[in-house]
C-alpha cells in the first residue's frame, strides 16, 4: 500500500521520470538500446519496477531524514 507521500502527483513524476531515465541508461549499457520481443520488453518492464520501487524507498528515506514531521504525521 503506498504511502501518502507515494500519492503526491510531484513525487510520483519524479520518480517515474528517473526510472525511466535509469532503465534507459541501464538497458543501453547491456546493448539492449530498443527492444525487440516479449523476452526484452520484460526485461525492460522488471528493470523499470524494479527502479521505480528502489527510488521511492530512498525519496521516502530522503524526506524521512530532511523533514521527519511530515513522514511521521501520516503514520500516525
Amino acid at each position: 500500500m503506498p504511502s501518502k507521500l507515494e500519492r503526491q502527483w510531484w513525487f510520483m513524476l519524479t520518480v517515474t521520470a528517473l526510472a525511466a531515465m535509469l532503465t534507459n541508461l541501464l538497458m543501453g549499457s547491456a546493448g539492449l538500446a530498443t527492444p525487440h520481443g516479449a523476452a526484452q520488453w520484460l526485461l525492460y518492464m522488471l528493470a523499470f519496477a524494479g527502479l521505480q520501487r528502489s527510488l521511492s524507498f530512498t525519496g521516502w528515506l530522503l524526506v524521512l531524514w530532511l523533514a521527519p514531521a511530515r513522514v511521521l504525521s501520516e503514520r500516525s
